[in-house]
């Protein structure tokens, strides 16, 4: 029987905050959160305890991207994911020709069944594109509507590890694949569309988030008011948001947040192979992206993915947001993520959950700990 013992200062339970908590484990789940005397061989931490960091869109990371589809490639993201204190992930593919996608698809479908254990688990696969209206940074050549036939070898191809697909609702065919994928459990999220139509539609057929809020979605006005402003207003859907100051003012952060509160706040890096890694060009599905001073650009200008990582990313949302605490940060960067995608194993602070933990220490830092 493989026992750990940890003892931290605080601890951010599904119930508030603790102070002075012991966490025991067996076989990497935990089976006690308590203030028990620890015994001799606990660790001690030093900070707050918050459950792990889960990032649902991570299009690569380390100076390696996933639409690379190898097992070299896919294994330095997840280290790298680890490393910026997130303990686990979506690997996503954005936007390619069609044949090449599912190839793409299968391969990393092929990895996450086979993932060695090291660095950040991945939970499954994200799949944000062909099915897009609005580009973006991505390639609007390979734009396809979401026939249930493309469907049916989409899943196929994933074989089961298919989490999650962004989809612009004003696609033709938009509410029927969702329902479709809704059916097959994948979780849906629209995006990538700057126009309204077809937006209730999705949502009344199961799609709960919409990807990245702001971004890519056309503008928010108070007479026309939006993909955004939709999906800020209806209560069933999630909000992932890219918190890098450059994605979305912390002014709008901020307006953000003080709709969704902690139930609805999702943080997400959007993170490309420039993630943890010093400033130059890397590569995003074939073309060659530059990051500077931490943002991400291609050769347009447009925004390519961010270089941010979730340690980052939540340390900029304490800053953004003065309202939010450590209890808050868990909600938006482990609790929702893992709800909204079903990864039951992750999301909080509590028995039978992995022994996968995020730290908050007293000096500011973020660590992926188990």
């Amino acid at each position: 029987m493989k026992a750990s013992e940890w003892i931290v200062d605080r601890a951010a339970t599904p119930d508030g905050m603790t102070a002075s908590t012991r966490i025991a484990a067996v076989h990497g789940r935990v089976v006690a959160i308590d203030h028990s005397a620890p015994s001799s061989s606990a660790v001690r931490l030093r900070g707050t305890l918050l459950p792990g960091f889960v990032d649902l869109q991570v299009n690569g990371a380390g100076g390696r991207s996933c639409d690379e589809a190898t097992a070299d490639a896919l294994d330095t993201v997840a280290r790298a994911v680890w490393a910026g204190g997130a303990v686990a992930f979506l690997p996503t593919l954005i936007t390619a020709p069609w044949e090449r996608l599912l190839q793409q698809v299968a391969a990393v479908a092929t990895w996450i069944r086979g993932w060695n254990g090291q660095g950040a688990e991945p939970l499954g696969l994200h799949l944000e594109g062909p099915f897009l209206q609005a580009s973006g940074a991505h390639d609007a050549s390979c734009f396809l509507d979401p026939t249930p036939a493309r469907v049916d070898q989409l899943l196929a191809a994933a074989g089961g590890t298919l989490r999650l697909v962004t989809l612009a609702h004003a696609r033709s065919g938009a509410a029927a694949a969702t329902a479709r994928l809704c059916a097959a459990g994948v979780t849906v999220a629209l995006g990538h569309c700057d126009k309204v139509d077809g937006f209730a539609a999705c949502v009344d057929a199961g799609a709960r988030a919409v990807t990245h809020l702001f971004n890519v979605m056309g503008p928010l006005h108070h007479r026309d008011v939006g993909t955004a402003g939709f999906a800020l207003d209806d209560e069933r859907v999630q909000c992932p948001l890219i918190v890098d100051g450059v994605h979305v003012h912390p002014a709008m952060v901020r307006n953000a947040f003080r709709v969704l509160g902690p139930a609805r706040t999702i943080l997400v890096s959007d993170a490309v192979a420039a993630a943890g890694m010093p400033d130059g060009d890397y590569q995003l599905s074939g073309i060659t992206v530059k990051s500077h001073d931490g943002v991400v650009r291609d050769a347009q200008g447009r925004l390519a993915g961010s270089a941010l990582t979730m340690a980052l990313a939540a340390r900029n949302f304490l800053r953004f947001v003065p309202m939010a605490g450590p209890w808050t940060l868990g909600c938006a960067a482990a609790r929702n993520p893992a709800a909204l995608v079903r990864a039951d194993a992750y999301g909080a602070l509590a028995v039978g959950k992995r022994t996968a933990f995020t730290l908050l220490g007293d000096d500011g830092s973020i660590t992926a700990v188990h």
